[in-house]
């Protein structure tokens, strides 16, 4: 953080934690060191990120929070079924073409909304169409999966890296639906549980929620 406040902030910050929820100065995203291990944080206007690059004790040092913290409320459930509803309808079984979504903010009603996005699609691959003005505000990027493709591909992390938004897959749309989430921070792109973005429609299945589980079981 510059001592000066007539400065402009730092792009890219690198600090040591003083407080549990020490501000975020970075005009991109910062560092932090803290006794909890080696955190990267961010802000937007619809939410703030502290998400672990390496979790390991540091003695002497405050525990930093880990997780979003909204500034809007979390996305709500009628979204992901109508977001779901549309996927199982645009592209059937038996002729399944991946798509994109986009989850914004809408200021003037004061709500969560979506807009398909995809181009150029195909069974195995899209793109999201960045003409649309709902691709500059978009919170969130989801786009579907191929039945049983259950993670990003390196295509995705291609696409997604150098951004700042949270970005998320659909799989299985037609039976079993399943979702993985992530926070893309520029460089670096970390999986995040379903339930700190919003609340999930049952049935759908949150598989970084599943890996945490069989982490800890193995």
């Amino acid at each position: 953080m510059s001592s000066n406040p007539h400065l402009p902030p730092k792009l890219v910050g690198h600090r040591i934690a003083v407080s549990e929820n020490d501000p975020i100065d970075a005009a991109l995203y910062e560092y932090l060191l803290a006794g909890n291990g080696l955190f990267i944080r961010a802000k937007r206007r619809e939410f703030s990120v502290s998400l672990p690059l390496s979790l390991q004790k540091i003695w002497g040092l405050p525990n930093a929070s880990i997780g979003i913290s909204w500034n809007k409320p979390r996305v709500p459930n009628a979204l992901w079924q109508e977001v779901l509803l549309h996927a199982q309808n645009e592209n059937p079984y038996s002729a399944f073409k991946e798509g994109v979504y986009l989850v914004y903010w809408d200021d003037a009603q004061r709500e969560w909304k979506w807009q398909p996005a995809g181009r150029n699609s195909s069974p195995v691959a899209t793109i999201a169409d960045d003409s649309l003005p709902e691709y500059t505000e978009a919170c969130i990027e989801l786009h579907t999966h191929p039945p049983g493709a259950l993670n990003f591909s390196s295509a995705d992390d291609k696409d997604e890296l150098g951004k700042f938004r949270i970005f998320a897959i659909l799989i299985d749309v037609h039976d079993k639906p399943k979702i993985r989430f992530r926070c893309g921070v520029y460089n670096h792109l970390v999986p995040i549980p379903a339930v700190w973005v919003g609340e999930i429609p049952e049935g759908i299945i949150d598989l970084n929620e599943i890996d945490a589980l069989a982490e800890m079981l193995s």
